[in-house]
């Protein structure tokens, strides 16, 4: 039976915090009150907020019938496209307030949680657009989306020289601030060394279609097409820092007479991809004909970034790029459930040149990404008739860094962070790559804690038998039982979640002191006091630590900021 969309566990969770951390809670649905449910003319409970008024239909003077779309105005094309999903049939989403977004928006782009203060400082006094166009001027928002496309290309420099991966994920850096076009990335990436270091042969083909056009290609695609990409190969040449490293080279010799064939592919009209011998005869494995990518000329690589230029050529390929971010803001396939907004954007991105940028903004400036995630439809048994996604706004999972970071930001913990483009930093003769790991010890050796509890709960995936993923289930849960123990045991007075109502009486065991230090540790994580829903709940874990002689309020606020962190209030979003 499908209630709310979002509720709440802190009710369930806070009859545990009478010091007792075994106790799991049980999520709690809020009631009518938390869920936008809007009482119709019959006194029954309608669903999506408020119902559009069904006099809209009435017609017009030519008698065509007149539709509530026919009736709005739009300044965004994805709210004049999901129109006829949404209003047209009567469903009018509720606003989401001025924290809900904040959260969404500060998770999605930059990468983390905000706490109560940030909220205060980024989000309280501006408008859903300012908030918006203010995160994506910041460079979170930037490396946000290079870990995205990590995850697309699988970097790893267990397997890929670490110069060229750090080259490319410097052109995502260009795309999402504006510098370069869509079109012009996948040019590039097609046969960017970090994507030949890290592919070879018929993959090549296949990992370059389910980067830029949403599918692997079939086995006569890459059959195809992997001429276009025939030249290309690899040499050991470890690196001082990187003893594994391998410099990309183009094998002229692979396509000189008589074997011109095996550089032509005629699958999207007839290409040839040769560079000509520089001494022509010579077969030597590492002789003249055999060159380093970094010595190619311009006019050679104009002639190698064929099969880019053919990618985004295709008609697949803006669709593809506005799907991705679709289901990036959403966490829907709302391209295939709304097949008009995903049309309405690969128009402007057709139109704008590539500007990937303006299409990320229209949809998180939409009423498809602004509207409240509350939304009770009612007693629906069949999953088959539960209402569409649309009907209110994203419901989506931290991803684990971004979870991790946040409770080590509120506990005020110094965890580091993972490298998205370097999951195992590569040691060589002369000592270490370049990274974003913290280091330690004399040796300046990466320190992996942040990346290895991350993993444990599908995030810093190694890209190659790890990828990312949202876990739920026992052992996600245990794991972040025991990570949010450590972090909340490790707060100290600096801390956000630390509840200042400690500071003047530490030994404060009265029912409005611990009731007041359980609203600051949730304020400090959800910027927002514990529901009233849950006050019942509350009131038992206040009473349950009163009568615990062995139960402090600094036990107390332990738990209340362990609870608070592995709810799913806090976990979803």
């Amino acid at each position: 039976m499908k209630k709310t969309v979002l509720w709440s566990a802190v009710a369930g969770l806070m009859v545990a915090a009478g010091c007792r951390g075994d106790v799991v809670g049980e999520p709690i649905d809020f009631g009518d009150d938390s869920t936008g449910m809007v009482p119709d003319s019959d006194g029954e409970s309608t669903t999506g907020g408020e119902m559009a008024d069904e006099s809209s239909g009435t017609g017009s003077d030519t008698g065509e019938e007149v539709t509530a779309c026919d009736e709005m105005t739009f300044d965004n094309v994805v709210d004049e496209a999901a129109c006829p999903f949404i209003q047209d049939l009567g469903v009018s989403p509720s606003e989401a307030d001025s924290v809900e977004f904040c959260r969404r928006a500060y998770i999605d782009l930059l990468g983390e949680s905000p706490t109560d203060i940030e909220y205060e400082a980024d989000c309280k006094w501006s408008t859903k657009d300012e908030i918006v166009d203010a995160f994506m001027a910041r460079p979170e928002y930037v490396l946000v989306s290079q870990r995205m496309w990590g995850d697309v290309f699988h970097y790893t420099s267990a397997i890929t020289h670490h110069q060229y991966i750090a080259d490319l994920d410097a052109l995502v850096a260009q795309l999402y601030q504006g510098t370069i076009s869509y079109g012009v990335f996948a040019e590039l990436a097609a046969t960017h060394p970090a994507f030949l270091g890290r592919w070879d042969g018929l993959d090549l083909v296949g990992y370059s279609f389910l980067a830029f056009l949403g599918r692997d290609a079939n086995p006569a695609e890459r059959l195809a097409l992997e001429p276009l990409w025939h030249m290309w190969g690899e040499r050991d040449m470890p690196h001082p820092n990187q003893s594994n490293a391998r410099n990309v080279v183009l094998d002229t010799r692979q396509c000189a007479a008589p074997n011109e064939a095996d550089c032509y592919s005629d699958y999207w009209g007839e290409h040839t991809v040769i560079i000509p011998p520089p001494v022509p005869g010579d077969v030597t494995p590492n002789g003249p004909n055999v060159l380093d990518q970094a010595s190619l000329t311009p006019e050679q690589w104009n002639q190698l970034r064929l099969p880019g230029r053919l990618i985004a050529e295709r008609p697949t390929f803006h669709e593809a790029y506005v799907d991705r971010a679709l289901r990036r803001y959403l966490g829907y396939d709302a391209g295939a459930e709304l097949p008009t907004v995903r049309q309405a954007l690969v128009d402007m991105l057709d139109q704008n040149g590539g500007d990937i940028r303006e299409i990320e903004r229209e949809i998180l400036t939409s009423i498809l990404y602004t509207s409240s995630n509350q939304f009770d439809e009612g007693e629906v048994d069949n999953p088959d008739d539960w209402a569409p996604p649309y009907w209110h706004g994203p419901v989506k999972q931290m991803d684990a860094e971004d979870w991790l970071r946040t409770a080590a930001k509120l506990t005020g913990v110094e965890l580091g962070s993972c490298d998205h483009r370097y999951p195992e930093v590569q040691s060589g003769p002369s000592g270490l790559h370049p990274h974003n790991y913290p280091t330690m010890g004399a040796g300046n050796a990466p320190n992996y804690e942040f990346r290895d509890k991350a993993q444990l709960l599908g995030g810093c995936p190694d890209h190659s038998t790890q990828f990312r993923e949202r876990r739920t289930g026992l052992i996600a849960a245990l794991t972040q039982a025991t990570l949010t123990t450590e972090l909340c045991e490790a707060a100290d007075l600096d801390s956000p979640i630390y509840p200042l109502q400690f500071i003047e009486d530490p030994m404060d065991k009265s029912e409005e002191a611990l009731t007041t230090a359980a609203n600051q540790v949730y304020s400090a994580a959800m910027v927002r006091p514990i529901p009233e829903a849950a006050t019942d709940a509350l009131m038992t874990g206040v009473s349950g630590c009163r009568d615990d002689l062995a139960c402090t309020p600094a036990d107390f606020a332990v738990e209340t900021c362990r609870l608070t962190l592995k709810a799913a209030d806090f976990l979803f979003y």
